[in-house]
């Protein structure tokens, strides 16, 4: 179903604007996407989309292939469960995190998970913990390789970056749709519910763990990932049941985080 909107204060535009920031996000538990290919990935994964907007110049060429967005955009509006609105496109350029260009963008609802929910996980799954992360590529990858190492869950500590905004929902390329994503508050909280879940808490600590090949990351683990600057946070490293490192050639001092969990993660496919 298509619908146009030529003014500026239209609901949903407002709305559009609104979820731009967290606390938008949060109070609404809303969420917009943009690009052909996370809007495409949402209606193929039956996501709860509130509505989706393109602007009204869409099928213009501006000197790029936009076949594959043209074909969707038209698959949507003949959609009677879909809800597609066009609006001018300069005023479309103007709510869009990348700006003009980028052709699609849709609202979706926030999924109803909690952290309650790491019960309901087969025993034997793994899940990864971010601890105050804040490098949105970062997550993004972070995010892409849970997934597709097979990971159950990710958990993300009070202060991590919000895993809602634009940049970080890019960074995905549409992973994130396939994996359980919950905030924890703190630490302790978190420690005492993975311990319920009989899960082990794995950290790294370049000071005084073992070389990570020589631990059984197979199964059961919560794998914590810390802070790009600060590390792991040392509420977490206390509560640690296996301490890993990863040897480096002299001189190196770290890894980038993302490429530090994804050698991890893929370590319990590799055993």
């Amino acid at each position: 179903m298509l619908i146009r909107i030529g003014s500026p204060d239209n609901g949903r535009i407002r709305l559009v604007r609104k979820l731009g920031t967290r606390k938008g996000r949060t109070a609404e538990r809303r969420f917009v996407i943009e690009g052909l290919n996370l809007v495409r990935e949402a209606v193929t994964s039956a996501r709860d989309i509130d509505f989706i907007m393109i602007p009204d110049d869409y099928d213009s060429s501006e000197g790029r292939d936009i076949s594959g967005l043209i074909s969707f955009t038209r698959e949507c509006i003949s959609s009677p469960e879909l809800t597609v609105c066009m609006i001018p496109a300069k005023l479309f350029s103007g709510i869009t995190d990348a700006g003009a260009g980028i052709g699609i963008l849709a609202v979706l609802r926030m999924p109803e998970t909690d952290i309650s929910d790491i019960y309901s996980l087969p025993h034997d799954s793994n899940i990864l913990v971010l601890d105050r992360i804040q490098d949105p590529g970062n997550i993004g990858t972070m995010i892409r390789t849970a997934a597709a190492a097979g990971y159950a869950m990710i958990i993300a500590v009070k202060g991590t970056v919000d895993i809602y905004s634009a940049k970080v929902l890019r960074a995905t390329a549409g992973m994130i749709f396939d994996i359980p994503f919950v905030y924890a508050d703190g630490a302790a909280k978190l420690a005492d519910i993975l311990r319920k879940a009989d899960r082990r808490i794995v950290v790294t600590d370049p000071a005084g763990g073992k070389p990570y090949y020589e631990e059984d990351l197979r199964e059961g683990i919560a794998l914590v990932i810390g802070n790009e600057g600060n590390g792991i946070s040392d509420e977490l490293m206390a509560l640690a049941d296996v301490r890993v490192t990863l040897p480096m050639k002299g001189g190196t001092e770290s890894l980038n985080a993302a490429a530090a969990a994804a050698i991890l993660m893929y370590e319990a496919v590799r055993q």
